[in-house]
């Protein structure tokens, strides 16, 4: 398990996080001989053959438009991470759960590997080089070298039901179709999601799959009645052949600042992945988890739950679907307006699919929302509270979206929705308690 876990990872790295940075690359011709296959049976198969590629290296690059200028400003500037939230390109490899990704942008060089229970990133902007010491693994947690993923994440699960239960939830809200391309130089697989509400600035969501391997190479999401991607990630080229293990052997420069942090789990989450990942034998010992989602209530119920009244719309655009109620976590969430105790935070959701809008809110007292505010005054792309829908706002408006926050009396509240600014705003008006 702890193999496959690296793996996934592995394939996020080399995507760039495939949904907040992507990749322009050249359509393939057509011409594929690949067998055809539906969304269901491509995700079962992806599900399945994924996790048993034992090496995967090549050329990938990624663009981001999603905040066009504002991407100019992030905190950080160009430098280390924050370098792959621009356009770039670079080198990804693979094996035995260990991970080398190497950038190249106008933030300078980026390293990052991962071999075993360390993890090394070094910037050549910054010149620093750290070393970070990775959480260890639960006790009882981790597979044998020769476990698949499907011994012990789909054991006596029906995967293909699974996954057509999952499209059929998504079918009122969007359609999926299957074609072909060639991406990496690979015959590939191209799963397009299309959403079906009219009010969406999300045009379209494609992925493509090796057609041998089922390995996710490339992620690209499209605005509505755009020709290139606002964000897409991916391979330019691709190959499974065996690695030399000395990729993954690292050395800082000897001019680099060397840093050593130690990072580790929260000790809640470190008992959810003992409870998932230990023994049966050790079941007995391990905290009880609910991967369900919060029940869905109305909107009295939510503020009996909740214990404070809620802001909602005088006359919103689209009707009222659910709300819930989440818990704050010990030790976080905001405080009520006494600071006495701490509030549970409340999501209001109107609309369906893609084209919903989305109310969260909790009590917050003055001097947290002052340090919140402070926080985000230095966020050079939200810039200063300006009116949104009658109410002085930080906004932050992209292709795919638009979100905006402000404090009403004793509420610290967030809009959000993958529709216009216009939308959003037109939405917000009339939000009072």
């Amino acid at each position: 398990m702890r193999r496959n876990m690296f793996f996934v990872l592995g394939v996020v790295i080399a995507l760039a996080a495939a949904l907040t940075i992507g990749i322009a690359v050249a359509r393939g011709q057509g011409g594929s001989d690949l067998q055809a296959l539906a969304p269901a049976e491509l995700l079962a198969k992806v599900a399945q053959n994924t996790p048993q590629t034992a090496s995967v290296s090549g050329d990938v690059a990624w663009t981001n438009d999603l905040l066009g200028t504002a991407a100019l400003q992030l905190p950080g500037g160009d430098a280390g991470l924050a370098s792959l939230l621009r356009s770039g390109s670079g080198r990804f490899w693979y094996q035995d759960g260990k991970i080398r990704f190497e950038s190249q942008g106008s933030g300078g060089d980026l390293v990052a590997v991962l071999n075993g229970a360390t993890a090394w990133v070094y910037s050549s902007q910054s010149g620093t080089a750290t070393e970070f010491t990775l959480p260890a693994w639960p006790a009882g947690g981790g597979a044998s070298e020769g476990e698949t993923s499907t011994t012990g994440v789909a054991a006596g699960v029906d995967l293909p039901q699974k996954i057509q239960e999952m499209l059929d939830k998504l079918a009122p809200h969007a359609t999926l179709t299957v074609s072909t391309d060639t991406v990496g130089g690979r015959d590939s697989y191209l799963l397009v999601l299309t959403p079906t509400a009219s009010n969406t600035v999300l045009g379209t969501v494609r992925a493509a799959f090796d057609g041998e391997t089922f390995l996710p190479l490339r992620v690209e999401v499209f605005a509505k009645g755009d020709a290139q991607p606002v964000l897409a990630a991916g391979f330019t080229r691709v190959s499974y052949d065996e690695i030399a293990a000395g990729t993954f052997d690292f050395s800082p420069p000897a001019d680099a600042k060397v840093e050593h942090k130690t990072l580790s789990l929260p000790a809640e989450l470190e008992g959810m992945m003992g409870g998932a990942f230990g023994h049966p034998s050790d079941a007995s010992t391990q905290p009880e988890t609910s991967a369900e989602e919060p029940a869905a209530l109305t909107l009295d119920q939510a503020e009996a739950q909740a214990g404070f009244r809620l802001a909602v719309p005088a006359a919103p655009s689209l009707p009222f679907a659910a709300a819930y109620v989440i818990a704050p976590p010990p030790g976080g969430a905001a405080g009520s307006a006494t600071g006495e105790a701490k509030a549970p935070v409340v999501v209001l959701r109107y609309g369906e699919g893609f084209g919903s809008m989305i109310v969260v809110e909790t009590l917050v007292a003055e001097t947290q929302w002052a340090q919140l505010t402070s926080a985000l005054a230095r966020v050079p792309m939200l810039g200063t509270p300006s009116l949104f829908g009658g109410h002085e706002a930080y906004q932050l408006g992209t292709r795919l979206g638009s979100i905006a926050a402000w404090r009403q009396a004793d509420l610290a509240i967030l809009v959000a929705g993958s529709v216009s600014r216009a939308d959003l705003e037109a939405f917000a008006v009339g939000i009072h308690e």
